[in-house]
């Protein structure tokens, strides 16, 4: 484990603070049965507008990246080949592609089930070695993820090093988590959620000298009366988040920089997008009830499973992830 000092994490915490520009195109909205309602699937919503801001997972309500942003994600997934434990290029066979897994809980789950079916599969990169990082009951948290100076982070070296790798292997990274922001309005929340989102991209940057791209799913909707932050719409926030957080490193925000000498980040980029509703999708037609989940939070099975496979499916078909996780 790499530690740093305390003084660069406050740093920047300070970097993310202090270009808070979202909140000046929205107005503020305390969370009601009105923002409630409102909740569509961001993918769902393509061009028109949630509380005033524009839906698709990335810019101008696409679902899918462009421009150099998509070139620079093409480049980023061509560059994963398997390293060695000293994050060497080689073609022995203990060289691995390591896919950790970040966070909470829920994502945990994610990632252990995604494992299982990638395992031995004759679809997948036989280079592959994916790895549960996550951590439940509240200590995997955004604010444990960014802080390098946490106990979570001795908890993933623990990990790391019980399957026999090291932090110079990872190349690809799940990060999936609640989000320990105790502020509660539209668009104040999500936008304080981006910033903690981006301070764990330059802490990853940091720990991880090889990591290529982060990957985020959002969450999936939660029911009943749970913490705040487990409660919605916080998870279905997490999602505009997400966005939010590609749209800054899109639009060259300072401090998500992700090439060339200046770079303090990897690229971050869409997995499968978890939120969705009663309703199917009508991207692709996938549904989230509260029988889905097993105590209004974590998926039951076989949603569990649902979930995974809806992630490897992703990750087999989408044109840059399956550079890296499908076999060739």
């Amino acid at each position: 484990m790499k530690i740093k000092s305390t003084t660069v994490f406050i740093a920047l915490v300070f970097i993310a603070c202090s270009k808070d520009n979202t909140s000046n195109k929205l107005q503020s909205y305390n969370v009601s049965n009105l923002v409630l309602a409102k909740s569509v699937p961001i993918n769902d919503l393509g061009t028109d507008t949630y509380m005033g801001a524009v839906g698709g997972l990335y810019p101008a309500g696409a679902n899918s990246p462009s421009g150099q942003y998509a070139i620079d994600l093409h480049n980023a997934s061509q560059s994963i080949v398997p390293l060695d434990t000293f994050g060497r290029i080689s073609n022995l066979a203990k060289a691995k592609v390591v896919f950790l897994s970040l966070g909470s809980s829920t994502g945990g789950n994610n990632m252990k089930t995604l494992k299982v079916k990638t395992v031995g599969n004759p679809l997948t990169n036989p280079k592959l070695l994916l790895i549960s990082g996550n951590n439940g009951y509240g200590n995997g948290s955004l604010n444990s993820v960014q802080n390098i100076n946490d106990p979570y982070w001795a908890h993933v070296t623990q990990v790391i090093k019980g399957n026999k790798s090291s932090y110079r292997q990872v190349q690809v990274i799940y990060l999936e988590t609640d989000d320990s922001v105790n502020v509660f309005t539209w668009p104040e929340r999500p936008i304080a959620v981006k910033n903690s989102i981006e301070n764990c991209l330059r802490v990853i940057k940091q720990q991880f000298p090889n990591v290529k791209v982060v990957y985020v799913l959002g969450r999936t909707k939660t029911f009943g009366n749970l913490k705040l932050y487990n409660k919605e719409p916080a998870p279905y926030f997490f999602g505009w988040s997400c966005k939010w957080a590609i749209e800054d490193q899109i639009n060259g925000v300072p401090g998500t920089e992700y090439t060339g000498s200046n770079a303090v980040a990897p690229m971050i980029t869409w997995g499968f997008y978890q939120w969705a509703d009663s309703t199917p999708r009508k991207t692709d037609g996938f549904y989230w009830v509260q029988s889905s989940t097993r105590d209004n939070l974590h998926a039951s099975y076989p949603w569990q499973d649902t979930l995974a496979t809806r992630f490897q499916k992703f990750l087999l078909t989408d044109p840059y992830a399956r550079i890296w996780y499908a076999a060739h």
